[in-house]
């Protein structure tokens, strides 16, 4: 799956307390325990609001970070991505690779008592194919599902079929968080999750949601998996401001944020905060990229979406906005994966060449106003950013300068983190700057093949290409690493032309975890958390429910 990601965002709201809206107090005195302990909160952060706590529906990171705690996947990814068990103990392939058999852990059990059987795996199934549902984000994994092969051949063992074998087809079953049958078949799949009527199978369940504000989760006391997580207790907190998230993670009121690159350089040697934050940092399996809407006549010619890229001045961004922690990109494949071509060229910063571009395709200043325009329309459009995005906003700001002096008017327009993304999946957008969250497999198929425009899929940027889409085809059917290697170089190359995105750089991640938080570990791939164990090796330090008392004691 890619999972969108709203940039690290900067926007000045008031602080989400603990409890009842009440400030809590400081942190809790950092113990160093060596061995792990049970019991405990663990504070965490939104850096936008979830959408939905339907695990077939998500759509976002932020999403999939709440569903991980109530709802399992049928395999599970290690922390080198590699397929491990989860709500099935094993699996075989079969039919050269058309056919899956799954046998399901016969202890596991939903949170309401009742066992998880094969059935609730073809009953999900069912849903993500479902056109009704919508399920942007997975059903392109499942895209050549055979329902007639696929069948529940006793209570613990599952079959499901394929029309045609792919290469990627296994780690797309992480993408499966089964929902249960006999509590969602009855009720509207759509609304029947955020009415609160949450049944999963995962380590923890649902104490409350407060759209806007938080999400908590508590530990299962009757949790059938083998490792049992720490933490008793897990509050999210929708923080949409990195400088509230800071300052929240500095005072110990959330113990895990992503941070802007300028907080972390500023303070990443700071002795005053060492004793109490973990300042971390690493590259993951994502990047930055402005998407362009090739509906829109203005993005329809690659050579415009082409000469528009060459305004962006990546390379001054990487050093003034990161401080040099960000690489240039140079198409959808990054270096950690092995698809990446690194002979494909980094679109030169080049206004001059932009500005014959448009010149040479008939886009003119003919009324002097310092907008080139065509048939009496001039070149304007808005670029969608995510409201608060402190690093989008000096992106934007950027491009929107040198655009200008090449006599293309942009207009930013910001948006609240899922009112974007709900928007953007509609296509109802003309430029926009996001971010990905990539699969273990480097198959682009739903962010770039032309079967794959919403609702199926995730290509919102409408780019169809029958070469592309050949590329695509042959390399997620090739079974032979070699040679799937050279196919994708090959997508990598055509992709980097065609500028379906403007790609933009991959910054490394830098995190924030406090001190108490122990046994955090990070995945060259996927960093902190969704692979497995990640977030349920954390354990934190203190008595437990301290913080909560201290919380209570300032209330009074």
């Amino acid at each position: 799956m890619r999972w969108i990601v709203a940039p690290v965002v900067a926007l000045l709201l008031t602080l989400a307390a603990c409890g009842r809206g009440e400030r809590a107090a400081g942190p809790e005195p950092f113990v160093d325990e060596s061995s792990p302990r049970s019991g405990g909160i663990l504070y965490r952060r939104l850096e936008i609001d979830i959408t939905t706590l339907n695990p077939v529906l998500a759509t976002s990171r932020y999403d999939r970070m709440v569903a991980d705690y109530l709802f399992a996947p049928l395999i599970h990814l290690d922390v080198e991505l590699r397929p491990i068990p989860g709500l099935a103990d094993s699996w075989e392939i079969e039919d050269e690779g058309r056919l899956y058999r799954f046998k399901l852990n016969p202890k596991a059990t939903w949170s309401d008592g009742r066992p998880v059987r094969a059935s609730d795996v073809v009953f999900t199934l069912r849903k993500v194919v479902d056109p009704q549902s919508e399920a942007l984000q997975i059903a392109s994994g499942f895209e050549l599902l055979d329902l007639t092969r696929t069948r529940a051949v006793d209570e613990q063992t599952v079959e499901v079929g394929f029309r045609e074998g792919l290469a990627s087809q296994l780690i797309q079953f992480n993408n499966l968080l089964v929902v249960p049958e006999h509590v969602y078949a009855a009720a509207s799949f759509k609304t029947a999750f955020d009415e609160g009527k949450v049944v999963g199978s995962g380590p923890y369940t649902l104490v409350r949601r407060i759209p806007g504000k938080e999400v908590v989760v508590q530990k299962r006391k009757d949790f059938w998996g083998g490792k049992q997580p720490y933490l008793d207790t897990v509050w999210f907190k929708t923080l949409v401001s990195d400088s509230t998230a800071w300052n929240a993670a500095k005072i110990g009121e959330i113990d895990e944020t992503m941070v802007p690159s300028d907080t972390w350089l500023r303070e990443q040697n700071n002795p005053a905060l060492r004793p109490r934050l973990q300042f971390l940092r690493f590259y993951g399996l994502a990047y930055n990229y402005i998407g362009w809407n090739a509906r829109n006549p203005l993005f329809h010619d690659k050579r415009i979406r082409r000469a528009l890229g060459m305004c962006l001045d990546t390379r001054s961004l990487i050093t003034n906005l990161y401080g040099g922690t960000a690489r240039a990109m140079n198409g959808h494949f990054i270096p950690e994966q092995w698809a990446y071509n690194p002979t494909v060229p980094i679109l030169a910063f080049d206004p001059i060449a932009a500005k014959q571009t448009f010149t040479s395709l008939g886009w003119l200043d003919t009324n002097g106003d310092g907008i080139v325009d065509k048939d009496g329309k001039p070149f304007q459009f808005e670029m969608t950013i995510t409201a608060g995005s402190s690093q989008a906003l000096a992106i934007a700001q950027s491009f929107q300068a040198t655009l200008k002096q090449v006599g293309v008017q942009m207009d930013v327009v910001t948006l609240d983190g899922a009112a974007a993304i709900q928007r953007i999946l509609a296509g109802n957008y003309q430029a926009t700057y996001l971010s990905w969250d990539l699969d273990a497999d480097p198959d682009p198929f739903p962010l770039f093949h032309s079967s794959q425009f919403p609702p199926r899929g995730s290509n919102f940027v409408y780019y169809a290409s029958a070469a592309a889409d050949q590329l695509i085809e042959q390399g997620r059917r090739e079974l032979d690493i070699d040679k799937r290697k050279e196919i994708y170089q090959k997508l990598h190359l055509l992709l980097a032309e065609d500028q379906p995105y403007t790609w933009v750089t991959q910054p490394s991640l830098k995190w924030v975890v406090s001190q108490r938080v122990h046994g955090v570990k990070i995945s060259k791939g996927w960093g902190l958390f969704i692979w497995y164990p990640g977030q349920f090796d954390w354990w934190v330090s203190g008595p437990p429910g301290a913080r909560v008392q201290a919380s209570a004691a300032a209330r009074r």
